[in-house]
């Protein structure tokens, strides 16, 4: 008979049970951003418990306050007023917010922020989350929020200096931009940044504060207040009203309230234009195709676009052209070439003299807004009024972006500055008499850095400015490792776009402005099959422009890194031909 192991048992149940004990606890103290949800679902879903009592909401305020209850759906907020504060306690957001007495608040963005405007100041409000992190970063978060007292983490506030601050914290962008920048974090660990700006005209805020609430988690709050830099007790009250800030779980879900459609009722437009315009209305018929080779800048016209086309057995309808400001005049001799040819130009105008390649150079886009370019825009202007015949007018695309120089993220971290001077350089084309410039409003699917407060939709300049709305999604491809790119098929990207955007721009032609799939890390042939295929699925698109080039790795000797050529190999160029074969019903 066989001797019994009492103690080896008690040894493995005593390992099981402490095993038990450690999943229980990191399940209990972990903010792992996967568990967060199913941990807040079991408090607030199943428990019915609530992240913030009652007692919290309204403590601190003053007798007879006033409650103003919000709820649509599964979005719930409350204002309070007590004549000298004015509090938001949003629980989809999952904070309770002080600001001066007679703030009102907009809510149409309420999944993104909430916007509260009173006395001298206005402010965003948004809750973020560090979602870039290596594994490194994974690791050592881990740790802290298992055992806090022996593992100290930084990542997010690293996270935070570096996307969403590093432009406005460099030394060098702050000289080449006359803005004065400094930083502290008070005694209640609120990280503040601020910034006063010099030339703005009066009555434009100069004067930003953005201050950031950190949790235990990746998550945190972050809200950016506006005023004038002169007014010192405005900002000292915004200041010291931060620190009855209260950061807790988010629960429900924000509304959208927004009304996008084109609003045409003081457009003026040639007659040519309005009828190119009422033509992209026809979402019956497949979209026309367009293109973008660099050698348009090397030999015009005439040279590998003719080339190309005659493989294609193609003439390509739109061409896309690039221009900056202010280093470029208004391309005339390009476009009346090409009216002449019957192609149509998207003219890209984009807000850099250093093609986007040094962010941290002075900003065209803030010497606009300051008022100081208006000349160079008027030229321009004129000059789109003299060429006379209608073309597609994409301003400052990719806007939400950290590489582009007129991008939020790189002008003071203030999405409305990109509005002001879109609204800016439209009225002085409306002045000069532009009546044949079609306007584009082009972000990029994906937000740089991926915060809802630098989401497209902020980006947005108003019904009465946008005439198409333009699409950029591109398969990168995976030469980045480092960055972690993969491939994405074509109806993975437009299936996200059309998702997001069709409930909200439905009432807009489309246009791809520009995309392409790399060569790099999968098969480019199938990836073309499935855009021909698929292109149908989004009858707003009614122009798709292939850009036809790559982006290079400099660091490595100007390696090719996203081959976005169409004809990369004869086989993608035989798929490209065979899906217009298709699609134009021709039999070789």
């Amino acid at each position: 008979m066989k001797k019994k192991h009492p103690v080896l048992r008690r040894v493995l149940l005593t390992v099981l049970l402490l095993g038990l004990a450690a999943c229980a606890w990191e399940f209990a103290t972990s903010q792992n951003p996967y568990l967060l949800p199913v941990k807040r679902a079991i408090k607030y879903d199943v428990l019915h418990l609530s992240p913030l009592s009652e007692e919290r909401q309204a403590q601190g305020l003053a007798e007879g306050y006033t409650a103003e209850h919000h709820e649509n759906g599964q979005d719930r907020k409350t204002v309070y007023d007590d004549g000298a504060v004015t509090r938001l306690v949003d629980f989809a957001l999952g904070c309770r917010v002080d600001l001066p007495a007679g703030t009102a608040f907009d809510f149409s963005l309420d999944p993104l922020f909430v916007r509260a405007e009173g006395e001298g100041f206005d402010a965003v409000v948004s809750r973020e989350k560090a979602d870039y992190q290596s594994v490194r970063d994974v690791v050592t978060f881990e740790l802290s929020t298992l055992a806090p007292h022996l593992f100290h983490d930084d990542t997010v506030r690293r996270y935070v200096e570096y996307y969403e601050y590093r432009f406005l914290l460099s030394d060098e962008w702050q000289r080449n931009n006359g803005v004065t920048v400094t930083s502290w974090t008070d005694e209640n660990g609120i990280c503040f940044i601020e910034a006063q700006a010099d030339g703005f005209d009066d009555g434009q805020y100069d004067g930003y504060l953005f201050a950031t609430f950190y949790t235990k988690s990746r998550e945190y709050l972050r809200v950016a207040y506006r005023y004038q830099k002169e007014d010192e007790a405005t900002r000292d009250a915004l200041i010291a009203l931060a620190g009855g800030t209260l950061v807790f779980d988010p629960v429900g879900r924000g509304q959208y309230d927004t009304d996008y459609a084109p609003d045409l009722s003081q457009t003026v437009w040639s007659e040519e234009t309005r009828a190119l315009y009422d033509s992209f209305y026809d979402f019956s018929t497949p979209p026309e195709w367009g293109i973008f080779l660099q050698d348009f800048y090397v030999t015009g016209f005439d040279g590998e676009l003719t080339e190309l086309e005659q493989a294609l057995d193609y003439t390509f309808p739109v061409v896309l052209y690039y221009r900056h400001l202010p280093t470029h005049e208004f391309p005339a001799e390009v476009m009346r070439e090409n009216y002449e040819a019957g192609r149509l130009v998207e003219l890209t105008l984009q807000l850099t003299d250093n093609n986007n390649e040094d962010m941290y150079a002075p900003s065209p886009a803030l010497e606009i807004y300051r008022g100081h370019m208006d000349e160079e825009l008027r030229a321009w202007a004129r000059a789109a009024a003299e060429f006379g015949h209608p073309f597609l007018f994409r301003l400052d695309n990719e806007m939400n972006s950290d590489w582009t120089s007129y991008g939020g993220v790189v002008n003071l971290c203030d999405p409305q500055m990109f509005v002001s001077v879109w609204q800016r350089v439209f009225r002085i084309f409306r002045e000069e008499g532009a009546d044949n410039c079609i306007w584009i409003f082009n972000p990029n699917d994906r937000q740089a850095p991926p915060s809802r407060w630098n989401d497209s939709l902020v980006y947005y300049p108003g019904n009465e400015y946008v005439h198409l709305i333009g699409v950029t999604g591109y398969n990168n491809g995976t030469y980045y490792t480092k960055w972690a790119e993969e491939w994405r098929g074509f109806k993975e990207i437009y299936d996200i776009i059309w998702d997001e955007y069709a409930p909200r721009f439905e009432s807009f032609p489309w246009i791809i402005t520009e995309f392409a799939s790399s060569g790099v890390g999968g098969d480019k042939v199938a990836w073309m099959d499935e855009m021909f295929d698929h292109m149908g699925d989004y009858p707003n698109i009614r122009i798709a422009v292939w850009f036809s080039h790559a982006d290079f790795d400099d660091a490595n000797g100007g390696v090719p890194a996203r081959t976005y050529w169409l004809d990369e190999t004869p086989e993608t160029l035989a798929a490209f031909r065979r899906g217009l074969d298709k699609q134009l019903g021709k039999e070789r």
